[in-house]
């Protein structure tokens, strides 16, 4: 009984909650949405948040969609605790069916993000699509503004533990990154990196 209440119908009870705190015209939540603890969502007018079907959330997520950004979470998408997704400016953020996201992860979408379908992030990698500007030595770095550019991950990609993926790249369909990892550059298809850069250290059978 004690099961049955932590693992069904508390989340199915909390998902509901969520919707009735949540909800609006530019918040969506597909069927069967559960989650274990109340999300923390903040969500400006002009932003929009779409939950597909069957979407389970661990607790300790927060997710903020400023400005005139967009998250898409899609069918059968399972986050663990901790994560935090923002979306700004103009990005759009996109999670594909089935992917699935470790725990204390970061997506900085200041620019696009896109995982693609059945894609594995584990806990603590950090996605980043924005940097500060630095070079001038006379204007302190708070001050120097940003760039932007889009991340994408193509379908059946594995990101290890503690990986970091920096703007501006895209990694193939079926690529691995190794635990640790600095990504810099674009990857080919099933490739496996690894290291800080990270460079590819062998193929996908």
């Amino acid at each position: 009984m004690v099961q049955y209440y932590l693992r069904t119908f508390r989340p199915k009870f909390l998902g509901w909650l969520t919707r009735l705190v949540y909800r609006g015209k530019n918040v969506h939540f597909g069927k069967n949405f559960r989650c274990d603890a109340i999300p923390k969502i903040l969500i400006d007018k002009n932003a929009q948040l779409h939950v597909a079907d069957h979407v389970e959330l661990r607790r300790s997520i927060e997710i903020r969609v400023h400005q005139r950004s967009k998250i898409v979470i899609g069918s059968k998408v399972r986050i663990d605790r901790g994560v935090r997704i923002l979306a700004t400016n103009t990005a759009q953020i996109t999670l594909h069916e089935g992917v699935r996201v470790g725990l204390y992860t970061v997506f900085n979408g200041g620019d696009d993000i896109t995982v693609g379908a059945r894609s594995l992030i584990s806990g603590f990698v950090y996605l980043q699509t924005s940097m500060h500007g630095f070079k001038d030595k006379s204007v302190a770095v708070q001050k120097q503004g940003y760039t932007h550019a889009p991340v994408q991950l193509e379908e059946d990609t594995w990101l290890g533990a503690h990986v970091v993926v920096l703007p501006g790249v895209t990694l193939a369909k079926g690529v691995v990154v190794g635990s640790n990892a600095v990504v810099t550059k674009p990857a080919a298809a099933y490739t496996i990196l690894g290291g800080v850069p990270a460079k590819m250290l062998n193929e996908r059978n």
